[in-house]
């Protein structure tokens, strides 16, 4: 599903996010729970802070984390789930993104909805770099990136 979103709603989530705490090395993601094939792909962690607040069956077993990403032209990262749900919002570029076997362009501007638990690849298949933002919704105490190894892209 298609969700636009204006650029200035992202710039202002962001300002009001104080990050608790910095990409690790080069910003590159690294996985946890798993290699998860990817290459030209940079992921800098914006903020991340444990859920509170009205909904009680929530509070405190889970957090929100926003992550800026960027695909290089020719950027990739390979078949995957995730470890909880997220919206993903392109800035820049053309993300190609195939979700179990159907292919759509995401361009500046464009949101969409991963569940986490579908088999999913994305890819930059431009001359630009893709910037992305990435909201997820993940358990308390999960740590790295939240891709999670499945099996192979389909030849």
């Amino acid at each position: 599903m298609r969700i636009p979103i204006h650029p200035l709603i992202v710039a202002l989530l962001l300002t009001a996010c104080q990050p608790s705490k910095a990409p690790t090395g080069d910003g590159e993601a690294e996985p946890t729970a798993g290699e998860v094939e990817r290459n030209g792909i940079r992921a800098d962690l914006k903020a991340e802070h444990i859920i509170t607040g009205n909904l009680d069956e929530l509070n405190g077993k889970y957090k929100l984390r926003v992550a800026a990403v960027t695909y290089v032209p020719g950027g990739f990262i390979g078949n995957h789930h995730h470890a909880g749900p997220g919206l993903r919002c392109v800035t820049s570029g053309t993300l190609t993104y195939t979700q179990e076997g159907k292919t759509s362009d995401f361009g500046p501007g464009e949101c969409f909805y991963e569940s986490g638990n579908a088999d999913h690849h994305a890819r930059n298949n431009g001359e630009e770099p893709v910037e992305l933002f990435n909201f997820q919704v993940l358990p308390s105490d999960w740590e790295g990136s939240s891709a999670i190894t499945v099996t192979p892209v389909p030849e």
